[in-house]
């Protein structure tokens, strides 16, 4: 007759479902980032080739997602997409750019720095089955001009 065995197995047991429920709690706690607004930025391919990249984001339905236009400025033009965004935990973001004008599809896979309030990666470009890949770099751009006066710089001469 067994007895010792038992009580090890649901210590074990009651171990497990304690990790489950940390991991589970870690994950809940991503602090949303506010992505709304203008970003700019570049990508580089494995080539050399650059292109200038712009995008304007909005919230998404869920706090930790985003949705907005992105475009990319290369030599044979401009490519436009729907961009849907989402912040992961350790401040990685994804951010899937579909329904472009050339018919292609455009993944940024990136890390966000919520002080300098940029986004650096790699990305990945799709198109006809071919796959293009690079780096990338996106800054949220500052407000435009005048855009958060307060009443006393009003009033100032």
């Amino acid at each position: 007759m067994r007895t010792s065995g038992s009580g090890s197995g649901t210590r074990v047991a009651a171990l497990g479902v304690a990790l489950l429920a940390g991991t589970v709690a870690a994950l809940a706690q991503i602090t949303p980032y506010d992505f709304s607004g203008h970003w700019t930025g570049s990508a580089i391919d494995k080539k050399g080739n650059s292109a200038t990249l712009a995008a304007d984001f909005s919230a998404g339905t869920k706090p930790n997602t985003f949705t907005g236009m992105f475009s990319a400025t290369v030599q044979g033009g401009t490519i436009q997409c729907t961009a849907h965004g989402r912040q992961k935990p350790n401040e990685k973001v994804k951010i899937l750019n579909n329904k472009c004008n050339d018919h292609s599809t455009i993944v940024l896979h990136g890390t966000l720095d919520p002080s300098a309030g940029s986004i650096t990666g790699r990305y990945s470009r799709s198109k006809h089955g071919r796959v293009k890949s690079g780096t990338f770099t996106l800054a949220k751009g500052a407000s435009p001009s005048g855009a958060f006066l307060d009443d006393s710089e009003l009033s100032a001469p």
